[in-house]
């Protein structure tokens, strides 16, 4: 099968910031939307990480507490 190109400059500028090359085969376009795909896998995860990591480590404070008063003073 023959490589397909596409001009950069006839894709979006969102698009075009990935590409330093005039013509983009398909193939490139396909690379380039794998590798974000699992860029937002691995973010996700590293965002499901973190908040579990809150929900283990943090607990509600009272504001006397946060700023060592007590009620009585």
């Amino acid at each position: 099968m023959d490589q397909v190109y596409i001009k950069k400059n006839d894709l979006s500028e969102w698009t075009q910031k990935y590409f330093k090359e005039d013509l983009v085969s398909v193939d490139d376009l396909i690379r380039v939307i794998e590798d974000l795909d699992n860029e937002i896998d691995r973010v996700k995860e590293e965002f499901n990480d973190y908040k579990q990591m809150v929900e283990d480590n943090y607990k509600p404070i009272s504001a006397s507490s946060m700023y060592g008063v007590s009620r009585n003073d």
